[in-house]
């Protein structure tokens, strides 16, 4: 499509506005509409995207979380979904509970890990929205419970899967390989490596790690085929509501 055209002119002037290049910033173009831009130009991805991270606690227990999660990017709007395992999903299947945690039993435990859909308005704000199958209810999340369904308050990142003014702060390694261009960043003692999707726009490989050894974190995106149906469409037909429904 012709708004794919230019993938990457967008993305860097708009890493280059974030990053505080404020001399980049033409002067009919405000923030808002260069990030539109970015949007726009950023090709469809359908991935499957997991995330591992390990730490070394001070009582030297290794601690380790892992988890998938499978990512449609369609343009203006992000849907994520939990991948869960065989064994849980039968577990659920079979009606056996699985809420853990402080707000174990509450009503929007359901929240936790239900599809979640982002949608970047005009205005440049986010709509948040928890889809809930079982209940057939579309649930709008205020900014102020974002974090409870699992949306850490960046679009960028949740676009993108790593914000491109963090990409702007680091070095560039070597040239375009097999269409990947790696970068690689230190701040402190926490170095940051990711390889670049050049022209489908989003990290094969994001590896963070600390000078000691105590902490790791590894993002992978593998490409998905494209989804048939789209996990979306039956939420078209589900009720509406608002997060205070979840609340006790």
């Amino acid at each position: 499509m012709a708004r794919h055209s230019n993938p990457l002119g967008a993305l860097a002037l708009l890493a280059t506005l974030l990053a505080g290049g404020a001399a980049a910033q033409p002067a009919a173009a405000p923030p808002v509409a260069v990030t539109t831009a970015a949007v726009e130009a950023a090709p469809p991805v359908d991935l499957r995207v997991t995330h591992v991270s390990r730490s070394v606690g001070v009582d030297g227990v290794t601690r380790e979380t892992r988890y998938t999660n499978r990512m449609f990017r369609r343009t203006g709007t992000v849907w994520t979904e939990r991948e869960l395992p065989e064994g849980l999903r039968a577990s659920l299947g079979h009606g056996h509970p699985h809420a853990h945690g402080p707000h174990a039993g509450h009503a929007h435990d359901e929240a936790q890990g239900a599809p979640l859909r982002i949608t970047r308005r005009s205005d440049g704000s986010e709509l948040v929205e928890v889809v809930l199958d079982q209940t057939h209810r579309v649930i709008e999340v205020d900014r102020a419970h974002h974090g409870n369904v699992g949306y850490g308050g960046s679009w960028d990142a949740a676009y993108w899967l790593i914000a491109p003014a963090q990409l702007q702060r680091m070095t560039r390694v070597g040239v375009v390989r097999d269409g990947v261009q790696r970068w690689r960043g230190v701040q402190s003692e926490t170095t940051t490596v990711v390889d670049w999707d050049v022209a489908s726009q989003f990290p094969r490989r994001i590896e963070r790690s600390d000078a000691h050894g105590t902490s790791f974190y590894l993002l992978t995106a593998t490409r998905l085929p494209a989804p048939k149906p789209e996990p979306w469409a039956a939420s078209k037909g589900y009720d509406r509501g608002d997060y205070s429904d979840l609340l006790d």
